[in-house]
């Protein structure tokens, strides 16, 4: 009785009080993901509720977060271990209004990708993105989840923090087979191949999940000429690259020009 008097007073005195939210972490082929984060709100007054309505055209990070002024609108991965790109905000209509209680409730998409940073060369930094990644043998790599990627309430041994309203949901790519996870998620759904894995409202002690993903021998070797061609294109933008170029060009233009040669002969 007394944490729902509570619970009617939190509502009774915030602007925008969030409920519920969903982050979704889609992985591909490579340990790069698209996250897809759902926030669910209450609003309890008819000035925030138009606040809310106001800002229904907006899609972007930095107008969400002015509206409804919370540490939630954000992305839930760090940004100095992820690079993030692509930030769409999608609002949804104000929904299950009360007009005499001045409430309604909205809910906000936030839809990005992740990737590891890439330096110049094209080469990955270390221990960046969602997994780190190793080719520790043929066909086979294995993906790490970095530590340091997610960004949510943390305890002070630096231990994730999920509230009963958080959830967070891991979709590993089809093929991928889960070789340590911990803690246990609370549920794991396979469909199509694909691993889904679900927490809530836990203390992610040391959390840590690492999974393998055979290619196939196909996709072996259309990465072995993309390699090859992304090795040859640097070789040839580089300063060596026109000098060898036209090397290339008076040897095979020599060898022309003798086959003539012997022909006329």
């Amino acid at each position: 009785m007394w944490i729902f008097v509570l619970l009617l007073l939190s509502f009774a005195y915030a602007e925008f009080t969030l409920t519920a939210m969903d982050v979704v972490v889609d992985v591909d082929g490579g340990g790069n993901a698209v996250v897809t984060e759902q926030l669910h709100y209450i609003m309890t007054s008819s000035y925030h509720i138009s606040l809310y309505e106001s800002g229904l055209t907006k899609t972007d990070l930095a107008s969400w977060g002015s509206i409804i002024n919370g540490s939630d609108v954000r992305c839930h991965l760090d940004n100095r271990v992820v690079n993030i790109e692509n930030v769409v905000v999608r609002p949804a209509p104000t929904s299950s209004c009360n007009p005499l209680a001045e409430l309604c409730h909205g809910e906000l998409t936030i839809t990005y990708d992740a990737k590891p940073y890439v330096r110049a060369d094209g080469s990955v930094v270390p221990e960046t993105g969602i997994f780190s990644v190793d080719a520790y043998k043929p066909r086979t790599k294995k993906f790490t989840l970095n530590p340091g990627a997610l960004s949510f309430q943390t305890s002070e041994l630096g231990d994730v923090i999920l509230g009963e309203n958080q959830r967070i949901t891991i979709m590993l790519p089809q093929g991928g087979k889960v070789q340590y996870v911990s803690p246990p998620p609370e549920e794991t759904i396979e469909a199509q191949g694909r691993a889904q894995m679900s927490w809530q409202n836990a203390v992610l002690a040391h959390f840590s999940l690492v999974y393998e993903k055979e290619e196939s021998l196909d996709q072996e070797v259309i990465n072995f000429f993309m390699g090859a061609r992304t090795e040859l294109y640097g070789f040839l933008s580089g300063p060596q690259g026109i000098p060898a170029l036209l090397l290339a060009l008076i040897i095979v233009g020599s060898y022309f020009y003798l086959q003539a040669r012997q022909k006329k002969a």
